[in-house]
């Protein structure tokens, strides 16, 4: 059958493609005045008035073709219509797609208009068709390290060689193909016997007892070597298919799915893909992630040996190890937490990219995304040919954002930003994102009942998975601060700033990112008094302890003679001394010593264990919460002694 003669059977049974289609004309003339003339095969509407171009072929030698005149006729409707992308609707209708598939599949999800494929199938005697819908292949997002990594360690080199040997294997019979594996030295600074006594007081401050009471510990191994592995990203069809090797393993797996969300679905599927057998020979393992890469990095003790590729990082010449470590840290937006970029900004397919990677990276930021985007458009406008550094750092850790930048030594570096820098010829502007004071906080207290159920330890076990937080933009808010852009123009008579507000640039004073979080902490020192001093006390360095503060007071008490004493304070203030939290949500009051300062003050449980010096007369008296008042229960005074007073 002739393309000619398929035309004219489609023609007369359009419907079968889409049943609101209406023919308007076989061999639709349009004339284009920046390159050839054409006919559109049949040219339709659909029932909301769209045009619909459709373009058929029956051979492979002629579906090739198809793409080539898709364009060129979608760009004369624009131009001799009049009409936009969103009003032109595109059927590639053919009776091979072996090779049309793939460039069709690429083209679909480049393109701005409404795309849709079918295979023609003519019957036998040519009289009548029937048609599939073609479904476009999943298009490779290119190189992409997964945010789930692996951390074997290995106490010697020879244990490492050894391992890496074992990773290679593991992962060649898992059908793990692309991959990259850094091997680290990191040198322990501790000696055998600091390492244990950390272990004790790490075990000690978990059970809320004494070091003292803490079992004798074994000799802790030193593993200084590391290989760490970062893989391509699967996809689920890719995870589901290893898995299908370990028949357990995989029914698990398909009961769990159907209750995750998609992001929590493609973490499980990889760390279970991982953990199935054969597993790598290590001498401990740890979870890895970009930000633990990045402290490995850094860490003045650590030093890369090698950094080992695989499949398609191995063939890609032109990929350097520098850009390999940056994408392991995070740097590409993977985590949604780091992103670093430079760009030529005439390029159409950086920008591309660039909007796509910045929607991804701030999707729980929606405040920083539209401000980024309407930048990135705003530069395409102002400055064709610059070219643009961006750097954002997007932590997305709420009530820890302010923690970890007021108790780090290094704290600037965790309070959230993001700087774009444009070259053009000289840096003309700079654009960059800062937190900023704005409506009245909530009290801390207010913050936990809002969003962590009342509980301190609740918040606290959120940094077991990396303290990133979804609700960080309304947590931020409640806080008192607000995600804000603002820029400032290089100009002959110095620089001028702007503040976006109101989708409108308007003249401020100058400013910069740590200025404006520096205002925010001196505005609100006592909401930052308050998570600093509750949480602080909490933070054993390697993690923070989630267990109940008040455990260590609880074998303080003695409650028979407290009863027979009957003791209460009189006057209790409302609310601690230090961190000005209210009582009414303690089981302790502590009126007790602080420590070097020879002063006493009324303090909450948290407070004590950071400053209190003691319970012990002399030193600090505990009193518990009753429906009468606060009860002396510990720290009494003997009766010999009261006599002497």
């Amino acid at each position: 059958m002739k393309e000619s003669q398929l035309r004219d059977l489609i023609s007369l049974n359009i419907n079968k493609l889409k049943s609101d289609l209406t023919l308007l004309k076989k061999e639709q003339y349009i004339p284009n005045e920046f390159g050839t003339n054409g006919f559109i095969d049949l040219y339709a509407k659909d029932k909301f008035g769209n045009h619909v171009l459709i373009e058929i072929k029956r051979s492979n030698a002629a579906s090739r073709e198809a793409l080539h005149e898709v364009n060129k006729y979608v760009e004369g409707v624009k131009q001799h219509f009049g009409v936009k992308d969103a009003e032109i609707h595109v059927i590639i209708a053919s009776t091979e797609w072996g090779e049309l598939l793939v460039p069709f599949s690429r083209f679909a999800d480049d393109t701005t208009f409404s795309l849709q494929g079918y295979e023609i199938v003519v019957t036998d005697d040519g009289t009548d068709f029937h048609v599939n819908l073609v479904h476009p292949l999943s298009i490779s997002r290119g190189r992409f390290i997964a945010p789930w990594h692996d951390m074997y360690w290995y106490k010697d080199a020879s244990a490492l060689e050894n391992g890496v040997h074992s990773i290679q294997k593991a992962y060649q019979e898992k059908q793990i193909d692309d991959y990259v594996l850094v091997t680290f030295y990191f040198r322990n600074e501790l000696s055998a016997e600091e390492r244990v006594a950390v272990m004790r007081a790490s075990i000690a401050q978990m059970v809320g007892i004494d070091e003292s009471e803490v079992s004798p510990l074994p000799e802790i191994p030193v593993h200084e070597y590391i290989a760490y592995t970062g893989l391509q990203i699967f996809t689920k069809e890719k995870c589901l298919q290893i898995l299908s090797r370990d028949l357990d393993v995989i029914e698990e797996v398909q009961e769990l799915l159907p209750d995750m969300e998609e992001e929590e679905a493609l973490c499980y599927l990889h760390e279970s893909v991982g953990g199935m057998k054969p597993r790598p020979k290590n001498d401990y393992y740890e979870i890895g992630y970009p930000a633990k890469f990045g402290k490995l990095l850094d860490a003045p003790n650590s030093e890369i040996l090698n950094i080992i590729r695989h499949g398609s990082f191995a063939r890609n010449a032109l990929l350097s190890n520098e850009t390999i470590i940056s994408e392991l840290r995070g740097e590409d937006g993977s985590t949604g937490q780091r992103f670093k970029k430079k760009i030529s900004v005439n390029n159409t397919a950086h920008i591309k990219t660039l909007k796509s990677e910045i929607s991804s990276c701030l999707s729980e930021n929606p405040i920083w995304k539209s401000h980024i985007l309407r930048i990135i458009e705003e530069i395409q406008v102002e400055f064709p040919d610059s070219e643009i550094d961006i750097s954002i750092y997007n932590p997305c850790t709420g009530v820890f954002t302010i923690y970890y930048a007021t108790t780090r030594e290094d704290g600037f570096l965790y309070i959230p930003s993001y700087h774009i820098i444009v070259h053009n010829t000289n840096d003309v502007r700079m654009y960059f994102g800062a937190l900023e004071k704005a409506s009245e906080a909530l009290t801390f207290p207010q913050i936990l009942d809002k969003y962590y159920w009342g509980n301190l330890d609740a918040l606290l076990l959120a940094v077991t998975w990396g303290g990133k937080d979804s609700r960080d933009s309304d947590i931020i808010e409640d806080l008192g601060a607000q995600y804000r852009s603002f820029r400032c123009d290089k100009t002959e008579e110095g620089h001028a700033f702007f503040k976006l507000r109101d989708d409108k640039w308007r003249v401020c004073p100058p400013t910069d990112f740590i200025t404006l979080f520096s205002q925010y902490l001196e505005y609100n020192e006592k909401l930052v008094n308050q998570i600093v001093t509750k949480i602080h006390p909490r933070n054993n360095g390697a993690f923070f302890d989630a267990g109940s503060s008040t455990l260590s007071l609880d074998k303080l008490v003695d409650m028979d003679f407290a009863k027979k004493k009957n003791r209460y304070f009189e006057g209790a203030p409302p609310e601690c001394d230090i961190c000005h939290c209210a009582f009414e949500n303690e089981k302790y009051m502590i009126d007790g010593k602080l420590q070097d300062r020879g002063v006493w003050a009324c303090m909450c449980t948290d407070c004590f264990k950071s400053f209190g010096e003691g319970i012990a007369w002399g030193q600090g008296q505990l009193y518990l919460r009753t429906p009468r008042g606060w009860l002396l229960v510990g720290g009494f005074i003997d009766d010999s002694d009261m006599e002497n007073l």
